[in-house]
């Protein structure tokens, strides 16, 4: 099926004269497909800042020319931007470690294209609501509208990915672009979005399937699972629909069309305002079918209509984040354990090579790496900002030479709830590339010696420069240990395995005390399953097999510890 703006582009080209506006895209149908057919072949990023650096233009100078001519050329722009925008988003999302200024390029190179896409969109969408009945393109709405909505979620999930919150009124022009298909009541007319499209969509799904991305979206997923889910949640339109009536014993969460934020669960409606309600109940008891059938373990998730690139353990783990988040207020589960505001100064050593290292220093007999007490700048700033700014560390480390030498894979944090299972901290967050969820910390008071093992669970970024946090904590103390792989012939020599196998590295041993396995924490590359090692570190060496991963994130992952006898 081809698009609107092809056709439209095909009809008029006949009409234009050829090499009228020479290189401007702008000029004219014709003009824009040659200068289409000419972008660079085989550079996405070039090619793609091209058609965005055109959209912008596009934008910004002909904001009061809404003919059917400028908007053919729009769509034509954005078409083209669509496998390009694609090839951005993949190599984005499969690059989780690049480097912090690769990752704010191709960020801001995705997000500028949505950005300039819904803007040209959505202004689109009010010119023709304006003239409807005086203009000759009423029909375009339809379409416009439903690309609007598109990328304004687009937008909003692309905020989520760098734990964003949304920008100021994007919420209020998403729920008006609503409103207009609403108003027109084409809201569930089936359009195909885009050419390559493989199903039709409408208005009411597309923007329903924004509000149950941002009702999932707590600040502790990670970007691949945020697409996984924009991508699941394709095949689950038919379970959604919106309705105007409230009914109490069915419907789970509503939107306000006329506030700046996102859905909400029900508690005491208003009828007063321009609210629409929807039920999750259909959807849930599919989830719950699904991830039986993946628990059983004969069904692979690409069967189950969880895409391709899916693997089991990932799918799991998501499909129990959905139940919680999409349940109703009265059955989701409540928290572990309260929280309590208290302002505690904490060590924080990230990556499991700096917590190795303080824990040989602790155990070696070390002081705290920032030595004991604070400054008076120092408690300043912990009044003052919540945090010590770098800015005071380096006046203060000028001022007095420490007792003992500032450890480089230490940092200072300030915490400002705590509970049973880890700490809520507001830090500075700017040069900490390295600060994303499913991060490995490991974290204690400044005055005491036993570190904990700590998770980086969930992110919300207030600014450019500070992030609100939230960390899980691990009931067990680390042990420091060591592991010596063993081939299959089983042989040592001063520690070393004879017959090729790897070199001793260290891991970190959280040892129960309730009958339950012990757990393993190490870098991936040393883990095979079923592998073999000798541990030491802990009284007498004992032989182990490495067994299920229980958890998994960059640079480090968690495996339960079988015993060997002998």
């Amino acid at each position: 099926m081809s698009s609107l703006a092809a056709k439209l582009a095909s009809h008029l080209s006949r009409l234009v004269p050829f090499g009228t506006g020479g290189d401007n895209p702008q000029a004219s149908p014709r003009a824009a497909i040659r200068w289409i057919e000419n972008l660079p072949v085989g550079d996405a990023f070039k090619a793609q800042q091209a058609i965005c650096q055109e959209l912008k233009r596009f934008n910004a100078e002909n904001s009061s020319k809404y003919t059917r001519d400028r908007l053919m050329i729009f769509m034509l722009l954005d078409e083209k931007a669509s496998d390009l925008q694609d090839t951005l988003v993949r190599q984005y999302l499969r690059n989780p470690r690049m480097s912090r200024s690769l990752e704010s390029q191709l960020w801001h190179a995705v997000y500028g294209h949505y950005w300039e896409v819904a803007r040209g969109y959505h202004a689109f969408v009010l010119h023709l609501t304006q003239g409807v009945g005086k203009t000759p393109h009423d029909a375009d709405i339809q379409l416009v509208t439903l690309r609007a909505i598109r990328a304004m979620g687009q937008l909003l999930k692309w905020r989520a990915i760098r734990y964003l919150p949304a920008s100021e009124k994007l919420w209020l022009r998403l729920h008006n672009l609503y409103r207009v298909a609403e108003t027109g009541q084409f809201h569930r007319l089936p359009q195909r979005v885009y050419p390559e499209d493989a199903a039709t969509c409408n208005c009411e799904t597309a923007y329903l399937h924004i509000l149950m991305v941002d009702l999932a979206n707590s600040g502790t997923l990670y970007p691949r699972q945020l697409d996984l889910l924009d991508r699941w949640l394709c095949g689950w339109h038919d379970s959604l629909s919106l309705d105007t009536a409230f009914a109490s014993d069915t419907h789970t969460f509503y939107i306000d069309l006329s506030a700046d934020h996102g859905p909400r669960h029900v508690r005491k409606p208003n009828d007063d305002k321009p609210l629409r309600y929807w039920s999750t109940a259909g959807l849930l008891q599919k989830l719950d079918e699904l991830q039986t059938s993946l628990r059983a373990g004969h069904i692979a998730p690409s069967e189950l209509g969880l895409t391709s690139g899916a693997r089991t353990s990932e799918s799991l783990e998501l499909l129990h984040h959905l139940l919680h988040q999409w349940a109703p207020l009265a059955t989701r589960e409540q928290r572990r354990a309260p929280r309590e505001a208290s302002k505690r100064l904490v060590d924080v050593a990230h990556g499991i090579n700096a917590i190795v290292n303080q824990l040989k220093a602790s155990e070696s007999g070390t002081a705290s790496p920032y030595g004991t007490g604070l400054s008076y700048s120092e408690v300043d700033d912990v009044q003052v900002y919540g945090f010590i700014t770098d800015r005071t560390r380096e006046r203060v480390s000028h001022l007095h030479v420490p007792t003992v030498a500032v450890s480089p894979d230490v940092e200072r944090w300030v915490m400002h709830d705590e509970s049973e299972c880890g700490y809520g901290a507001i830090v500075e967050s700017r040069d900490r590339d390295w600060l994303r969820v499913g991060a490995l910390i490991g974290i204690k008071p400044h005055d005491a010696r036993i570190w904990a093992i700590g998770i980086v669970r969930r992110i919300s970024r207030i600014n450019d420069d500070t992030s609100s946090i939230g960390v899980e904590t691990l009931r067990e103390p680390p042990a420091l240990v060591t592991l010596y792989e063993i081939s299959p012939s089983g042989y040592l020599v001063d520690g070393f395995d004879s017959n090729g196998g790897g070199l001793p590295h260290a891991s970190l041993l959280l040892a129960r005390n309730d009958g339950t396995p012990d757990s393993l924490i190490l870098d991936p590359v040393h883990f095979m399953p079923g592998k073999t090692a000798e541990l030491r570190g802990m009284g007498q060496p004992r032989l182990i097999t490495l067994g299920n991963p229980i958890e998994h994130s960059e640079g480090w992952m968690r495996v339960t510890v079988v015993p060997q006898p002998g």
